[in-house]
Order: C-alpha cells, then sequence, then structure tokens
C-alpha cells in the first residue's frame, strides 16, 4: 500500500519488481460466447455467429518474429 506523499506511479513500479511481475504481450482481448436458455434442449437450438467454441487460452500469445 503506497505510503502519504508516496508518488504511486514509483510505489507501483516497485511493488511489481518485488512480487516478480512482468509484462506479457497479446493480440487483444478473447471473446467468449455461451448460449441462454432455460434446458439443454433450449441452448442448442440457439444459433451463435461465431466458430466452434475453441478452448480457452492457457498460454500468453507468442512473441511477433523480429524481421
Amino acid at each position: 500500500m503506497p505510503r502519504a506523499g508516496c508518488n504511486p506511479a514509483v510505489w507501483l513500479r516497485e511493488a511489481l519488481v518485488a512480487v516478480g511481475a512482468r509484462n506479457v504481450r497479446h493480440r487483444g482481448a478473447h471473446r467468449y460466447v455461451w448460449r441462454l436458455g432455460r434446458s439443454r434442449r433450449e441452448r442448442e437450438q440457439i444459433k451463435l455467429g461465431i466458430p466452434a467454441q475453441r478452448p480457452y487460452p492457457k498460454q500468453p500469445d507468442p512473441e511477433p518474429i523480429a524481421v
């Protein structure tokens, strides 16, 4: 917790270093869709406007290749 009179930007930078945080690059927000309905039958009848669901991303996006 920052102390009174402490610069919040400096405090945050030091706190992130202290916990070993690192920057992770990604290509943007991921989107998820769930069907709504009271029963499985109702949910299965709803057509989604996106391709089949893919598994939840478990790794950050790879770094771009330097050219």
